[in-house]
């Protein structure tokens, strides 16, 4: 079937969300396939799903009874618990066995048992839906140009039990987070930061109610991803609290490594790029400093000390290679092992980095190539800066890695 010109088109980055909404009036059923050409995957997925013109989901796949069923759980707390998770554990059963067609049919009658048993409300599902939306529009929906086609899927006008929200006003909202996101960088730099409890300022400022429900919140070492997962809100919400915390310096943030993590410089122009950068190498351990302006990463050197750098060799105010000589002219930089990151395989790249005394790693160029990519990468990374022994994987909380919300979306 030949798709309209009209739901198929290009995007620069922050363009998507005006095209969406001037082709939100068409009462459309089905994906929005959307693929961002400055990802580090070459071209990476995201799915905006459709019925009848409201949005039901979005994701990096299209709906489906699994994904559905941890977003569900993620807002949820009810879920969490037996006897629901009994009875999530039988249908997981019954989906494993059905086909695809019968799977979506069968969310529904999973949906009703849920609210039937009490275990959620009607409302319960629109918020977890709405939330999880907003907080994939925090990290898609702005960060990079791409492509974007329709795939009509007329099967989805049968999810009656999900009711859909309006793309205008998604869009709206998603504008007035990102406002948010901006105003609470200052207090709120990642949400993986760990907050800490100054104890003097606590015992001075709060009740005892007050202290214990805080101590609480922030016990074993939690992230701000890791707090908004558990209880079961928006991160967005989290993040307003905590800042207000960090500005009565009642609470202060430190990153979830140890400082005797190895630090990784990356400096790349594609702010998507350097989110899904940060959020994988974060994730093996390492304590990542990203810069999108390679001036100002050249200032940050003069305070920072990493084991690696890696630059993108194609970049509108200096290229990578002119950024190499800089940081050879530098003394106490000439050390550092360089890694040149680049979509190209010519010969002429390839023999200037050797010249310039860097390594070299292609950026994959589809799905395929990711995994290759990230062992490239991870043995890079245990040859020029291996983990200590008090900096692990298994430190990484999963819900940290899984759940990000602030732009920063892994490979």
């Amino acid at each position: 079937m030949s798709i309209p010109v009209s739901y198929q088109f290009s995007f620069a980055a922050q363009e998507l969300p005006q095209k969406l909404t001037q082709i939100s009036q068409a009462a459309l059923t089905g994906y929005w396939h959307c693929e961002f050409l400055l990802s580090p995957l070459g071209k990476q997925s995201w799915y905006l799903t459709l019925s009848q013109g409201r949005v039901l989901f979005s994701g990096n796949q299209p709906l489906s009874w699994s994904t559905l069923l941890t977003i569900l759980q993620r807002y949820v707390p009810s879920l969490r618990h037996e006897p629901a998770v009994h009875i999530l554990r039988s249908w997981k059963q019954r989906f494993l066995i059905a086909s695809q067609e019968e799977q979506l049919a069968l969310l529904a009658d999973l949906v009703n048992e849920l609210q039937e048993s009490e275990f959620m409300t009607a409302d319960d599902l629109a918020r977890s839906l709405r939330l999880h939306i907003l907080t994939e529009f925090d990290t898609y929906l702005f960060s990079s140009s791409g492509e974007a086609q329709f795939l009509p899927s007329p099967q989805l006008a049968s999810h009656a039990f999900i009711v859909g929200f309006a793309i205008d006003d998604l869009i709206r909202e998603a504008v007035q987070r990102q406002i948010w996101w901006q105003r609470l960088n200052a207090q709120i730099p990642s949400m993986n930061c760990v907050p800490v409890l100054n104890p003097a300022a606590v015992q001075g400022s709060l009740t005892v109610h007050q202290q214990q429900r805080l101590e609480a919140l922030v016990a074993s070492g939690r992230t701000l991803n890791d707090i908004a997962v558990a209880v079961a809100q928006d991160p967005l919400d989290i993040a307003k609290v905590f800042a207000k915390l960090v500005s009565e310096a009642l609470v202060s943030l430190q990153d979830p490594r140890s400082t005797t993590a190895p630090e990784i410089l990356f400096i790349d122009d594609s702010p998507l790029l350097l989110r899904q950068f940060k959020s994988l190498v974060s994730s093996w351990g390492y304590l990542v400093h990203a810069f999108q302006n390679p001036v100002l990463a050249m200032k940050a050197l003069m305070d920072l000390h990493p084991a690696v750098i890696f630059l993108d060799i194609n970049m509108p105010e200096m290229t990578g290679f002119d950024l190499v000589k800089q940081i050879r002219r530098r003394p106490e930089l000439e050390a550092i092992p360089l890694i040149m990151l680049t979509a190209e395989k010519s010969l002429s790249n390839n023999w200037r980095a050797r010249w310039s005394g860097c390594r070299f790693l292609t950026k994959p160029l589809t799905p395929d190539e990711v995994p290759q990519f990230q062992i490239e990468l991870r043995m890079l990374l245990m040859e020029l800066a291996p983990l200590t022994s008090q900096v692990s994987v298994e430190s990484v909380s999963t819900y940290s890695s899984s759940h990000s919300s602030k732009p920063q979306h892994s490979f």
